[in-house]
């Protein structure tokens, strides 16, 4: 009996963990001509809170940030004798799983090269909004329900009456087939 009770508190753990909010960032840096680098300095910086995490590339030169909260985030990446590279503004959202390779040019190391250009994920097709806190504070909300902040996602429209109240489309999709999370659950 304890090692049953035992099994089934070891399942219910790994379940909980595989449901995460944490977002990661990986890839590849190189220099112009092709060949990797390895030991690049990567530093993520969330920007509201100024809380850095670095790693550097290993013998194939990729580098992996992950457990990062969603939030606003400058990524630099620097080595000794290559210019400096700066993502400024890198939007990180639930879940995310980004990769960004990075081309660093021969020069010192004192000039930078600044990315201004948004991400583009091309791994994965999924879409997801995130509402803020501060939003949902400034918007007229009737009640506790989160439903009326299903509209502010792009793609969303309500179905009609006939397959029962609050069903919504999310960009063409049948409305049985959506899937919630409300803080992670």
């Amino acid at each position: 009996m304890k090692y049953l009770v035992l099994v089934q508190m070891l399942l219910l753990t790994a379940a909980a963990f595989a449901q995460t909010e944490s977002a990661r960032i990986s890839r590849r840096v190189t220099d112009l001509s092709g060949a990797v680098i390895v030991g690049a300095e990567c530093k993520i910086t969330n920007i509201e809170t100024n809380v850095s995490i670095t790693t550097t590339t290993n013998d194939d030169g990729v580098y992996v940030i992950p457990e990062l909260r969603p939030a606003n985030y400058r990524l630099t990446i620097q080595k000794e004798g290559f210019r400096t590279v700066v993502q400024l503004r890198l939007q990180l959202y639930v879940q995310d799983a980004v990769h960004e390779n990075f081309a660093l040019a021969i020069g010192p190391s004192s000039e930078s090269v600044t990315v201004s250009a948004p991400l583009l994920q091309t791994d994965s097709a999924s879409v997801s909004t995130v509402v803020d806190d501060q939003f949902v504070q400034n918007m007229p909300l009737n009640g506790r329900s989160f439903q009326s902040l299903i509209t502010l996602a792009p793609g969303v429209v309500f179905t009609s009456s006939s397959e029962g109240p609050g069903q919504f489309s999310v960009n063409g999709q049948r409305s049985d087939t959506n899937y919630l999370m409300v803080d992670g659950v």
